[in-house]
């Protein structure tokens, strides 16, 4: 993209700073302020990773209590911003449980040799579109619901830019018999991969900037499981593992941990992601610097399991058999302060489902609705047909 570096700038204007340190006084919205929060985050000390382009902010003082902290404080190192307890007690009892649960910070991040990447559609159903309702969708490597606007370029007031969600790591099996009956993986990449996240882009454009956990399992068994914390933004970096100590090994993660996210969007060469494993304590808050493809829009903001990509033939990898996931308390705000759920009935929210290599079966299932057992903020997931059993042939 000929001017994407020139359209992206880390300058702001004094009337705009001035707004953003206005709006942070006024808190008491259910809403959290994105903008307010990136431009801290800007101002904050961060310290270099290993990989190129990515730093993560600036560790807080051992004294230091969130709870108790001020908006500026918060931001000064990477923290969420507090949700007013009238306005929003339920994002609010979150957000304490998750800083309440902070032991410690995570050091750097390393790259890995596969990629979570913007949506691959596959061959779509005749079926109408109905009023009132979510678009369906087929998809090799999503299954999930994604929030929707039309904009091809980045919008102050629409675009996407705040995406929030609590999961559980995804058990890492491979699908029941598969290995006896000789599926191992991929072509040419043997193992099972489940990748869950939230992010915005990657629905309708070429971006998209995400943070979440990967859940890896082959026919080796349980003694090959591994389970890791990452943040991307696709295509300037692959998945970078997150990783914690002096000793710089991956940060702890295991089946059923619980993990908070909050994926921030600007206007910017620069984006960040918030991670923390609430059950192991340790998170980190993440610049990652533009490098290369498309620019952030802030057209989609997503809740999603994924098989990331990509084996030798350019399809994605093999899905584990998973079992079951869900998202609890999912919400996304635009530049205006509206709040979007995942659940949420329109044509304008697009439900996937995921499908295998040759299109011919779903093999992950997301239960979405604005009422009953899912509700507006909530997504159940589940791993099927092939991918539950057999193993998934690849093409």
């Amino acid at each position: 993209m000929h001017n994407t570096k020139k359209r992206i700038s880390n300058i702001r204007t004094l009337l705009t700073v001035t707004l953003l340190i206005a709006s942070l006084s006024a808190l008491a919205v259910a809403q959290i302020n994105s903008a307010a929060a990136v431009a801290m985050f800007d101002a904050a000390v961060k310290q270099p990773t290993r990989v190129a382009g990515v730093s993560i902010v600036a560790d807080r003082p051992k004294s230091f209590n969130p709870l108790n902290a001020g908006s500026a404080e918060l931001g000064r190192y990477g923290l969420p911003q507090r949700p007013d307890p009238q306005a929003n007690p339920k994002g609010f009892a979150q957000w304490s449980r998750a800083m309440q649960a902070i032991q410690y910070r995570a050091a750097d991040v390393q790259a890995m040799p596969f990629s979570s990447t913007n949506l691959k559609m596959a061959k779509q159903s005749a079926a109408a579109a109905i009023s009132g309702a979510p678009t369906l969708y087929n998809s090799y490597n999503w299954s999930g619901a994604a929030n929707t606007n039309k904009l091809q370029i980045w919008n102050n007031v629409s675009s996407f830019n705040y995406v929030q969600s609590t999961f559980n790591v995804p058990v890492a099996q491979a699908p029941l018999g598969a290995c006896k009956a000789g599926v191992t993986g991929s072509v040419g990449v043997p193992g099972f991969y489940t990748a869950t996240w939230n992010g915005i882009d990657g629905f309708s454009n070429g971006d998209v900037i995400q943070g979440g956990v990967l859940s890896y399992a082959d026919c080796g068994g349980p003694s090959d499981n591994f389970y890791i914390g990452w943040v991307e933004w696709y295509p300037s970096y692959p998945i970078l593992e997150i990783v914690c100590g002096k000793q710089q090994v991956p940060c702890p993660v295991r089946a059923g941990d619980q993990f908070f996210v909050i994926t921030y969007g600007a206007n910017s060469a620069t984006q960040y992601v918030f991670v923390e494993n609430v059950t192991r304590g340790w998170y980190g808050t993440f610049a990652l610097g533009y490098v290369t493809g498309p620019a952030l829009v802030g057209s989609s903001a997503e809740q999603i399991v994924e098989r990331p990509c990509c084996d030798n033939d350019g399809f994605p990898l093999a899905l584990t058999n998973y079992i079951a996931d869900s998202f609890n308390y999912a919400w996304a705000t635009n530049g205006k302060g509206d709040t979007f759920g995942p659940g949420q009935q329109n044509g304008a929210t697009g439900v996937v489902n995921m499908v295998d290599d040759g299109a011919t079966q779903p093999i992950s299932i997301v239960n979405q609705g604005s009422a009953g057992f899912q509700g507006l903020y909530s997504l159940f997931f589940e791993s099927a047909n092939c991918a539950y059993q057999g193993g998934c042939k690849p093409q």
